[in-house]
């Protein structure tokens, strides 16, 4: 049951880093790895186990690096097209979406509690619990619209949702398991 959790979990990154554009993901990649230090050095007594840790997440994030180095390169060599960029950008996002989730498995087997501190602090967005109302904050600006949404908050609450429609979905094949028995 946890690798059918953990290919949704996979899945749901996926699809959150393919709204993204390249430096996009990057720039959440490298969140998601100072998160992981940060956590890490705040919670982890043990300096053995600390290096370990931030060994693996460097080593992580060199790979994610040089895999991407080596694909700008095949492009540069190869010519990029429209639909090339497409796929290339999707190999990228399945990618880090990957790394992520073995950094993730990797901090697990030394204290699940890391997980979820990790997590906790991952979604949490800026200005996420100001709004006392639940509505959507607006911003005013005086060249624009009179109103935009507040996409970081709507990003969280995107996310919360899918996160609740993956429990869901893992309770219902619990079910559907049940009844076959």
């Amino acid at each position: 049951m946890t690798k059918v959790k953990e290919a949704i979990e996979e899945v749901i990154e996926e699809s959150y880093l393919l709204g993204l554009s390249e430096p996009e993901i990057r720039r959440d990649f490298k969140r998601f790895i100072d998160t992981c230090y940060g956590v890490i050095h705040d919670n982890v007594k043990d300096r053995d186990v600390e290096t370990g840790l931030g060994e693996s997440l460097a080593r992580e994030q060199t790979c994610i690096l040089i895999a991407d180095r080596d694909d700008s390169s095949e492009d540069v060599a190869v010519g990029q097209e429209a639909g090339k960029e497409q796929s290339t950008l999707e190999e990228f996002s399945e990618k880090v979406a990957r790394r992520k989730r073995q950094i993730l498995r990797i901090i697990a087997k030394y204290d699940p509690k890391l997980v979820r501190l990790i997590d906790e602090q991952r979604f949490q967005g800026e200005g996420v619990g100001e709004q006392p109302s639940g509505r959507l904050p607006i911003r005013r600006t005086s060249w624009s619209a009179a109103w935009k949404p507040d996409w970081a908050l709507l990003r969280v609450q995107l996310l919360k949702i899918g996160y609740a429609t993956t429990i869901g979905v893992i309770i219902i094949l619990i079910w559907l398991e049940f009844l076959q028995k």
